[in-house]
């Protein structure tokens, strides 16, 4: 996220070690998107799970009650277990501008067992509605939700079921609006793991309406 001249990233971060695992959020800040200077850690697994990806978004109107323009960031929590592993989404709050965040202690947000995966939080402020949208990778498909507050959560729809490629699991989903000629357009963007014709990972796009 930009706020006040400077750019925020997180990324999923392995603070021991190379290889992937013991997700954590790292942290780096820039002002020009060119030049990055790393920061401390941001999140850090915790009795919920490790900290998965997802996304921040500045709460303008305190619509959480963490604070006007705290940072939230909504990411997902994956705890394994020797049967199963859950992935839950959950929220952390920064009243420092996203230096210094503080886990919400009724985590997870959202969960759905029935899904074995279940990951990859994208959210946005959707006027029309006056409510906060989260497009999340469900299996094989994008689900939606709506909330007024990024703490309770109303599924509203499900996408793709059927539609284009389902050679691998879709994730890290992506939506945002674009104009062209006058006209807006809605894109959402959907990688897919391992499994289809390029043999690792690929993306895929579709325009329409939200």
């Amino acid at each position: 996220f930009w706020k006040d001249g400077i750019y925020h990233m997180y990324y999923q971060y392995n603070p021991y070690g190379t290889r992937w695992g013991n997700m954590h959020w790292g942290h780096a800040v820039s002002k020009d998107l060119i030049k990055w200077e790393h920061k401390p850690i941001a999140l850090s697994p915790d009795t919920v799970g490790a900290a998965f990806s997802g996304s921040a978004v500045i709460d303008k109107n305190n619509t959480a009650e963490f604070g006007t323009d705290a940072i939230i960031a909504v990411y997902t929590s994956f705890i394994y277990t020797p049967l199963k592993g859950y992935q839950r989404q959950s929220i952390a709050y920064s009243n420092d501008d996203g230096f210094t965040f503080y886990k919400y202690d009724k985590n997870p947000v959202l969960k759905d067992d029935s899904y074995q995966d279940f990951r990859d939080p994208r959210v946005m402020w959707y006027e029309p509605t006056a409510s906060w949208i989260m497009t999340l990778a469900t299996g094989q498909v994008a689900t939606f939700y709506s909330s007024k507050n990024l703490k309770t959560w109303e599924k509203v729809g499900v996408f793709g079921e059927d539609i284009d490629s389902h050679t691998g699991i879709w994730e890290c989903t992506d939506l945002f609006p674009l104009e062209y000629e006058g006209k807006q357009k809605w894109v959402l963007v959907i990688s897919i793991t391992s499994g289809q014709q390029n043999a690792d990972c690929s993306t895929q796009y579709f325009i329409g309406d939200f």
